[in-house]
């Protein structure tokens, strides 16, 4: 094993470009596929943070609006029916709208307005600042600082009279892919009557329920749903992945990332096969010296494995500067497991690949490569 150290190891030596131009451009492509998978994470908790992040056990809605949120509406009479069913511990009201604002004064914006009191079982954690006190402030979430959403701003409601103060943020509770506010419930039920000036109540959207330790989940939706046929009950994660789109968005960006996940491996497959058949010379020299045909398997086998290390540091750098330059909106953060994953395919292709080329190896008749022109 020595001995094939020391000839993967001048192997790499030997052309240094060439061997810093091959980790660059596995990089490049492990890097690429690992952005499509991050992206795509992006994009999704972009349109869905505020459900699928949510930290309430189920969330109770209207029959029939699963995947359709704002479609929507529970009569507050059945808030008292779904706290006293049994393993309910809080139960709390939310609400949703879409409505344009103003961040200190700049370009009208659409955003989604959330209604939810901080202390119920689906108030977003706030990670800067502090969390709402009075009916007029509100957390936003950080994704949407670019656009001064940040705490210390106003916000101008449109169409309704009113200003929020951003006193927090919170971090992956985004809706809709556009700014996503959050105010008390109360101050929601004043800016839906502004809207709806003849609107005799207000409904909430959904209920947000916390169950007690112990409680089972299915059996306090089935509960729920068996006591109250107009209504549904779900984990919120659940309703994020029943958001419209939501589906066709991971569909495609997994699509995009599997054909590219095939494409660097059959590249990094072809090439290694090209580079070991290119090398026959240079082995039937080392076999005329007296290297035995295993280890010369091995030292190429290890020089790949090296050059496939050095692409993923490379992917690794690529993907944090990505991460720090990518628009604040469409957060990426990338596992290490997903990059582990790449890699390994990446090897196992080439690997494979370089091992076809060597089973050549064995039967090479040093003198006739070596008469053979060059």
């Amino acid at each position: 094993m020595s001995t094939a150290r020391t000839l993967a190891g001048r192997q790499l030596r030997r052309a240094p470009w060439m061997t810093a131009a091959i980790a660059g451009a596995l990089g490049a492509l492990i890097a690429l596929v690992a952005l499509f998978e991050v992206v795509g994470d992006a994009q999704v908790r972009s349109l869905s943070g505020a459900l699928a992040e949510n930290d309430a056990d189920l969330w109770v809605l209207a029959a029939g609006a699963q995947g359709a949120l704002p479609a929507s509406r529970v009569d507050p009479v059945w808030l008292d029916t779904v706290a006293a069913t049994d393993g309910v511990a809080a139960v709390g009201p939310v609400g949703e709208v879409r409505l344009g604002v103003r961040i200190d004064g700049g370009e009208l914006v659409d955003a989604s307005l959330w209604g939810i009191d901080p202390d119920s079982p689906a108030a977003p954690p706030v990670t800067d600042g502090r969390t709402v006190t009075a009916e007029n402030e509100a957390v936003v979430d950080a994704a949407d600082r670019h656009l001064g959403a940040v705490p210390g701003a106003h916000v101008d409601l449109a169409d309704v009279d009113g200003r929020l103060a951003i006193v927090g943020t919170t971090e992956d509770r985004r809706f809709a892919s556009i700014p996503t506010f959050t105010v008390p419930y109360r101050r929601w039920e004043q800016v839906i009557d502004d809207l709806n000036p003849d609107s005799d109540e207000v409904f909430p959207t959904a209920l947000a329920v916390r169950l007690a330790e112990g409680a089972d989940p299915e059996a306090v939706a089935t509960a729920i749903a068996d006591r109250m046929d107009e209504l549904v009950a779900v984990p919120p994660a659940q309703l994020a992945n029943e958001l419209p789109g939501i589906d066709g968005l991971r569909s495609s960006f997994a699509t995009a990332a599997l054909v590219a996940l095939v494409a660097v491996a059959a590249v990094s497959g072809a090439f290694t096969r090209l580079q070991v058949e290119h090398e026959h010379r240079t082995l039937a020299t080392l076999r005329a010296l007296g290297a035995p045909p295993a280890t010369l398997r091995r030292a190429t086998q290890l020089r790949i494995a090296v050059l496939v290390l050095l692409g993923t540091a490379v992917a690794t750098v690529l993907v944090a500067v990505a991460e720090q330059t990518t628009p604040p909106q469409i957060p990426i953060s990338l596992e290490p497991r997903s990059l582990v994953v790449i890699a390994l395919a990446t090897w196992a292709a080439a690997a494979l690949a370089a091992a076809r080329g060597l089973r050549a190896v064995r039967r090479l008749d040093p003198a006739d490569v070596l008469r053979a022109p060059t």
